[in-house]
């Protein structure tokens, strides 16, 4: 059975043998008690990134190294179940003509118009009113350097906005949550100003920390530092390069970047100390927690009432 897309696999294929043509975007070569080598894959198309087992890697571990990085490949697979999850395991594999498709095409993107979304960017921008501030924002995201990856750059490497798209999707999010707070809180236009200044830096740092789709992992920096500090760390050298920079501002923005996960325990090296970075902390949390259970239920298919438990939030979701 040919599969369009992998959202397609269910538990009524148990047992079933299915086709696919996706996106080998990770193999993790492994050992058996017996040292016989194997591979943990992840593939992925436009639609679900999952998991699959390949258990004759080792017999033709070298037609697999000539597929090079990321290859488009047909699938063939049995279908099976271990702990409740739907598992893949692969029978046999070929590589699919570059000229037929690209990786584009398997991607995960955001569903929001890209014009729409740049637009309401630059409609944020355009409330600060202090020079110095708009100044920042021009060298961090504004520039030729980092715009590009901005935009398109994904926000997580599996919890949330994990597509093409997503980190830009995830600070308008948490732009239009703080800005209706700050709003409907009345504060008063200096507190505005660092506020979306923060939001729109909190989480820049993503873009040093995760490598570019479709690898799925974590980039040196990422592991040794983290996009919180790595976001911290270049709005501070931006920021020594702006003439007068307030004193005030700089430890206020700096601050919401670092506390924007609210806690020690979650990665924050401080806590929030303002009105702002709390405010910052709250949108940060509701964007990426929302995301996460739609997306969850998305990719949930079977015919339950409820969702399986959703390991980030640590509870079902009703899905009617």
């Amino acid at each position: 059975m040919f599969i369009k897309q992998l959202k397609d696999i269910n538990k009524s294929l148990l047992n079933e043998t299915i086709e696919a043509v996706v996106l080998l975007s990770q193999i993790n070569v492994k050992t058996t008690k017996t040292d016989k080598k194997y591979a943990d894959m992840v593939i992925q198309d436009v639609s679900k990134v999952m998991e699959a087992k390949y258990w004759d890697y080792e017999e033709n571990e070298e037609k697999i190294k000539g597929f090079g990085n990321n290859p488009i490949v047909q699938i063939q697979g049995i279908v099976g179940e271990y702990n409740g999850q739907l598992q893949l395991t692969i029978r046999s594999l070929e590589k699919v003509d570059s000229d037929k498709v690209t990786i584009k095409d398997f991607i995960p993107a955001s569903t929001i118009d890209f014009n729409s979304m740049e637009k309401a960017l630059k409609q944020f921008y355009d409330k600060i009113e202090k020079p110095h501030l708009r100044e920042l924002l021009d060298k961090m995201i504004f520039s030729e350097e980092f715009y590009q990856d901005f935009c398109t750059h994904h926000a997580a490497k599996k919890v949330h906005h994990n597509f093409y798209h997503g980190l830009l999707q995830h600070t308008l999010e948490v732009l239009k949550f703080v800005y209706t707070v700050a709003i409907t809180k009345k504060l008063p236009q200096h507190r505005i100003d660092r506020l979306i200044v923060m939001t729109m830096l909190h989480d820049w740092g993503k873009m040093l920390e995760y490598k570019e789709l479709p690898e799925l992992g974590l980039t040196e920096e990422g592991m040794m530092i983290g996009h919180i500090v790595l976001s911290a760390h270049y709005t501070m050298n931006k920021i020594k390069e702006i003439h007068n920079f307030p004193e005030e501002d700089k430890l206020v923005i700096i601050n919401g970047i670092l506390g924007h996960h609210g806690s020690l325990e979650f990665g924050s090296p401080v806590l929030p100390k303002t009105v702002e970075a709390q405010i910052l902390h709250a949108g940060d949390k509701m964007s990426g927690d929302i995301e996460s259970i739609l997306a969850f239920m998305k990719e949930d298919t079977e015919e339950e009432t409820f969702t399986k438990k959703l390991w980030n939030m640590g509870t079902e979701y009703y899905k009617k």
